[in-house]
């Protein structure tokens, strides 16, 4: 069995590290929407992530080789996983479980977590719910806006309404 650990991006790897989180993202929206004409998220939203409070991007790392990455936010206890992906030529190895129980161990303080996924992405939903023991609390679209994206930003794709769903855990923490 490969182990998976997890690596602080340095600065000067910034760059390679944004290519590779937008090649797994833009795939995954060209996969359900062919004609899909941006790359995403764009360099901003990207950004913004790595310059949030508590900040930490990290690459993903199996057998001593990056295979993904995931950029962490928050302070405390409660964490945002801004993003998480998997390198597209790594994917369907279980790396993203495994991804996620070093991601979990690397803060052993954060009971609460939260993420936003796209609606149309199955395969993310699934492995959110089923594979990690979140839960979906909401469904952020035109009527009930994501309260940190100005209106029309977030879950915009060609042909949709869009929409993200809302996830967190709560863990609990007995015997501390």
């Amino acid at each position: 069995m490969s182990t998976v650990t997890l690596k602080t991006v340095n600065a000067e790897d910034v760059p390679e590290f944004k290519r590779r989180l937008q090649d797994a993202f833009t795939r995954a929206a060209l996969e359900a929407f062919p004609d899909f004409p941006e790359v995403i998220p764009p360099d901003r939203d990207i950004d913004e992530s790595l310059g949030a409070p508590g900040a930490e991007a990290l690459q993903i790392v199996c057998d001593g080789e990056p295979v993904g990455g995931a950029i962490v936010t928050g302070e405390g206890a409660s964490k945002l996983l801004d993003f998480i992906f998997i390198d597209v030529a790594c994917q369907g190895r279980c790396l993203g479980q495994a991804a996620w129980g070093a991601i979990e161990a690397r803060y052993p303080d954060a009971t609460h977590w939260e993420l936003v996924t796209p609606y149309h992405e199955r395969r993310n939903i699934h492995f959110y719910v089923n594979r990690c023991g979140f839960r979906i609390t909401e469904y952020y679209n035109e009527r009930h806006p994501d309260p940190h994206f100005p209106q029309g930003e977030a879950g915009d794709y060609p042909g949709e309404d869009g929409g993200l769903f809302k996830f967190e855990k709560d863990i609990s923490r007995t015997g501390d």
